[in-house]
């Protein structure tokens, strides 16, 4: 298993345009995507966005980062089944990366395809499965974001999600806001952070939630949700802040 700066890695490309293809997801998937154009903007790195009806504009293809490459989505699996011949290289941006349905799309590949997974779970089952390409290691792109001046704030805020991937139902109650829900991949950050300036704790199982807040000097217990993605990337990049704490 191998860590690669993602930042470095994509020195390759600097002062070039790529197609970039971004699901919709959600508002914590718009705490991902800043963060990713961020960083293409410190290299230079324009993107042209397609989806499933563009053509190919240019011969590298980058996919978003996030969480959208598993058993629960279908959309950067649907994408590259109907184009696994169409660029020379493919990169996915640090991503977790499950299920028989994910490998099988990889291995069908035709062109250079490298694979950043955000968490060491997914590495090791990437590695263990897929036939070609390179298959990296590094941190969530969340984390390439500038985050505003701390707020004290006060009282608990709780952001529990509720769709399939809720692990702790029965912590929804009237008081929960689920701020990521209320979001779309590219919205605006100033509402999602003026949410957690308020609070002085953030209970969730919204993983980006969870890293905002953390950045931002909250306290922070964050909670599993229907699978492994919050605590590896709790293990991976959250561990060491002293703010926040997984709840088992």
């Amino acid at each position: 298993m191998q860590e690669y700066d993602l930042k470095k890695y994509l020195e390759k490309y600097r002062d070039s345009t790529v197609d970039f293809f971004r699901f919709m997801g959600n508002y914590g998937d718009s705490l991902i995507w800043h963060g990713t154009m961020k960083l293409l903007s410190e290299l230079n790195i324009k993107v042209d966005y397609v989806d499933l009806t563009s053509e190919n504009k240019h011969e590298v293809l980058f996919i978003d980062g996030g969480g959208n490459f598993v058993d629960y989505y279908t959309d950067v699996r649907d994408f590259l089944t109907a184009k696994p011949a169409l660029y020379k290289d493919v990169v996915i941006l640090p991503h977790t990366i499950f299920g028989d349905k994910q490998i099988k799309t990889l291995n069908n590949m035709q062109g250079d395809t490298t694979i950043f997974c955000r968490e060491i779970v997914s590495t090791k089952f990437v590695e263990e499965n897929v036939k070609t390409g390179k298959v990296y290691l590094w941190h969530d792109c969340a984390f390439y974001n500038s985050f505003p001046a701390m707020v004290n704030g006060s009282g608990v805020l709780e952001a529990f999600r509720s769709d399939q991937e809720s692990f702790l139902r029965t912590k929804q109650d009237a008081n929960n806001i689920d701020i990521s829900y209320d979001g779309y991949a590219t919205k605006p950050l100033d509402e999602f952070f003026a949410i957690l300036q308020k609070y002085n704790q953030i209970n969730t199982d919204r993983l980006h939630v969870a890293i905002a807040a953390t950045l931002l000097g909250k306290r922070v217990k964050l909670y599993p949700n229907s699978y492994y993605k919050n605590k590896a990337v709790f293990e991976y990049s959250l561990k060491k802040f002293p703010n926040i704490e997984f709840m088992a």
